[in-house]
């Protein structure tokens, strides 16, 4: 999916990824905000939580695993 916003600069923001559960107990990665994260519309970013959805049958360990190489290898968003 692309997406344009108009007036919108672009953005950069920090983040640090942990592994969190959904209710059933299926694994996703959230981005929390580290350093300077997104400001997005309007917002100064300090409760911005970015996740992601992890493929079906991802397990908690393979999780962890996905967490600390993003952390390893992840610099920063960028949304433009």
């Amino acid at each position: 999916m692309t997406f344009h916003l108009t007036g919108v600069e672009r953005q950069r923001g920090q983040y640090s990824y942990r592994v969190k559960e959904t209710a059933d107990g299926t694994p996703w990665i959230a981005g929390e905000p580290a350093g300077d994260p997104l400001k997005i519309i309007g917002t100064d970013g300090s409760d911005l939580e970015v996740g992601f959805t992890l493929r079906p049958g991802t397990t908690y360990q393979e999780a962890l695993e996905v967490a600390k190489c993003t952390n390893e290898w992840i610099a920063e968003i960028v949304v433009s």
